[in-house]
């Protein structure tokens, strides 16, 4: 007899609900529902307790490795640390789930955000644990897994590089990145680049004129959202 083993679940968050970046290094997933029972005993109970729901809510636990690649944190980590010690929206991010099989169990809501450093020893691998507590309503939605994602920019840096310097891309959805033609500044190819993970290319800045060169990344889904981007001579 086969068992679904732990591994099934992709996290992403969002700012907008429309463009998503995967949680990366994810050890642990935990969603929980959080019902208010009220008793409604009754004489035709028989003595034995009723109750029924008149709220509920939900909470969602992820745990996950901090690492770096190339010497930045995961980008969906860090749009999910950015609501650290704020208030009012800012304290607020979209959250979904879905099982990456495929299968009909998948999830969308808002949540109020809590970022804790769970591990930080000599000895341990950095851990965070991030409690995601649902403001509103936790909607079931249509599995997008088996729909390639569109890749998605989340920063470029450095700034102002010139010709033949390296860009360090960050986001999501960057495997499969078309060659050749897969990274863009301006109108213009990169003159190379390297798909260090689904979150991170480093690409050399080809040759052009000071100013901007925004930077769209193609894989087999489309492109991205051209990404503002100001280049040096």
């Amino acid at each position: 007899m086969s068992t679904s083993l732990a591994r099934r679940f992709k996290f992403q968050v969002s700012t907008d609900n429309v463009s998503w970046l995967s949680i990366a290094g994810i050890t642990d997933l935990s969603p929980n529902e959080t019902p208010t029972l009220v008793a409604a005993d009754d004489y035709d109970s028989n003595g034995f307790s009723n109750w029924e729901k008149t709220m509920t809510g939900a909470k969602v636990v992820v745990k996950a490795n901090r690492k770096t690649t190339a010497g930045t944190f995961d980008p969906g980590q860090e749009l999910v640390r950015q609501t650290r010690f704020q208030f009012g929206d800012q304290a607020r991010i979209y959250i979904r789930w879905y099982d990456r099989n495929g299968a009909a169990e998948a999830y969308s809501g808002r949540a109020l955000v809590d970022w804790q450093q769970s591990k930080t020893g000599v000895a341990d691998l950095e851990e965070v644990t991030l409690t995601f507590t649902i403001d509103g309503v936790l909607a079931s939605i249509s599995n997008p897994w088996s729909a390639s994602a569109v890749p998605v920019i989340a920063s470029a840096t450095p700034s102002g590089v010139s010709v033949g310097g390296q860009v360090q891309i960050t986001g999501g959805g960057f495997n499969g990145t078309i060659a050749t033609t897969g990274v863009k500044f301006g109108a213009t190819n990169a003159s190379s680049w390297t798909v260090v993970s689904d979150s991170t290319i480093v690409a050399n800045m080809p040759a052009g004129s000071a100013g901007a060169a925004n930077i769209t990344v193609t894989n087999a889904a489309g492109a991205s959202t051209a990404f503002t981007y100001t280049r040096g001579a």
